[in-house]
């Protein structure tokens, strides 16, 4: 009798020792994979905010190409000044509630504004100021709004001198292209 209570105290002893090797097996485990899952965490929150922010960019160059495209006499020549102008003031507004927006009165810095007025491909040799055809091959209005985007986590390292990884400012171009329309023109 005795050598069976010996025996099953050592069995209790050793599962005991297992259960507790387990714990701290389980606590090192944890311990290994916490920084890759934060790290994975703030990677997939920065494609998050990247991916609205270049939604909201694209919609900010689309309302002011819109804006310039609306009407043809936008362009012409004593009206082209104002028309850029109120563009550049649309496009801020709309991209305003950016993290890194920066502005300057009704010009933004941070998405810098650009746009172009280009003639059909019918027709390169077309001026748009002053025949611009909205009928049959229309003009076109394109704005690009260029943004500088920072990553919350730019997950980069260097290695024997070369950057691997992203770097912590992303810099990104969105453009809306726009036909120029005669909307403005018709009378009831």
């Amino acid at each position: 009798m005795p050598q069976l209570f010996r025996l099953r105290s050592s069995l209790h002893a050793r599962r005991r020792s297992s259960r507790e090797g387990e714990r701290g097996q389980a606590l090192v485990e944890l311990a290994l994979i916490t920084p890759i899952l934060l790290i994975l965490m703030l990677a997939i929150v920065d494609f998050a905010r990247l991916y609205t922010t270049m939604l909201t960019v694209e919609s900010g160059a689309r309302e002011a190409a819109d804006y310039g495209a609306f009407n043809w006499n936008n362009w012409i020549p004593a009206n082209s000044t104002a028309t850029a102008t109120e563009m550049e003031r649309r496009a801020c507004i709309a991209v305003s509630n950016l993290p890194d927006f920066q502005a300057s009165g009704s010009t933004c810095t941070n998405p810098a504004f650009a746009y172009t007025v280009t003639a059909p491909p019918s027709a390169p040799s077309t001026d748009c100021a002053v025949e611009p055809n909205p009928a049959s091959d229309p003009c076109r209005v394109t704005v690009t709004l260029t943004y500088d985007f920072h990553l919350f986590a730019p997950l980069s390292i260097e290695f024997f001198g070369v950057r691997l990884g992203l770097p912590a400012t992303l810099t990104f171009s969105r453009d809306s292209t726009f036909a120029i329309s005669d909307f403005g023109i018709d009378t009831p």
